[in-house]
């Protein structure tokens, strides 16, 4: 095995006395860098935001600059198109990974309901299961459902922090070709896969992976559509075409951004160099 290219993310939600700020931190091959939100915790209206750029293309415009452009926007479903717009003078990783933070702070909602005007957690429940009826396997499938979301969240103590989310992806060069892992464990969510992939990076080969950790076992069940890549190729798939082929509805919308990553990677990392040419060691 050759390794080739690697990704490492962090996303983190905090709570403080006035605001919720939202952090993720990329540290990957061809760069690193962090972006970072100030939420007001009612309106989850963005009151600051930041761009810091250590390494690689993100870099300019600034290693560290405040983005006045985002203060104002709502960090909330269906913000992504306002956000591209606020980044249009930044690089595409400012882009992913303050939209990374987005989705960071949803699932941190969780724990700021009395902020958020829930009258109680089986309200904000309630709530869900109606707006996003049939998003993933978990709302598509209540009768179902046998553990509640309130009765999962209550597993998890929050405190000052109220989030995090670890993701790592890995390109390496094995003796039959690529090999793609990736892996993902937030405070309520962990899963991988592997993809073993043609020599040129174009074709999936065999795609395997499971969800270790979900709300509900009806949650793992999606995993199985992981096998649909097999055959196809994952450069320049974006996440509505990734979605469709893990399942839609029936599949798990954490395992559909994580393949939508792995695949953004492939983009990332270039052509594949080579297998090195090694010269046989002559025996003495």
């Amino acid at each position: 095995m050759h390794p080739l290219f690697h990704v490492d993310r962090l996303a983190a939600v905090r709570r403080t006395d006035a605001e919720v700020v939202v952090q993720v931190t990329e540290c990957a091959t061809d760069g690193e860098a962090v972006a970072a939100l100030w939420v007001d915790p009612c309106t989850f209206r963005v009151v600051r935001a930041r761009w810091e750029a250590y390494r690689g293309e993100g870099r300019q415009p600034g290693a560290t600059t405040e983005v006045p452009a985002l203060e104002g926007l709502t960090a909330y479903f269906g913000c992504a198109r306002a956000f591209a717009c606020a980044l249009s003078g930044y690089p595409r990783l400012a882009v992913a990974l303050f939209l990374d933070g987005v989705s960071a702070l949803i699932q941190a909602e969780t724990f700021l309901l009395s902020e958020r005007g829930y009258p109680s957690v089986e309200a904000y429940v309630d709530y869900w299961k109606e707006s996003y009826r049939g998003s993933c396997r978990y709302y598509s499938s209540p009768d179902l459902v046998r553990r509640s979301w309130s009765e999962y969240a209550a597993t998890r103590r929050p405190g000052e922090n109220l989030f995090n989310r670890f993701k790592t992806l890995a390109l390496d060069r094995t003796e039959h070709g690529l090999r793609l892992r990736a892996s993902m464990s937030d405070s309520f969510h962990e899963m991988a896969f592997a993809l073993h992939l043609d020599p040129a990076g174009e074709t999936v080969l065999s795609a395997a992976g499971a969800i270790i950790r979900a709300p509900d076992d009806i949650c793992r069940e999606a995993a199985r559509y992981l096998e649909g890549l097999k055959g196809r190729s994952l450069r320049g798939m974006g996440r509505r075409e990734m979605a469709s082929v893990l399942g839609n509805g029936q599949g798990c919308v954490h395992l559909v951004d994580l393949a939508a990553d792995a695949a953004a990677l492939l983009g990332r990392a270039g052509e594949p160099p080579p297998p090195e040419d090694r010269p046989v060691r002559k025996q003495s």
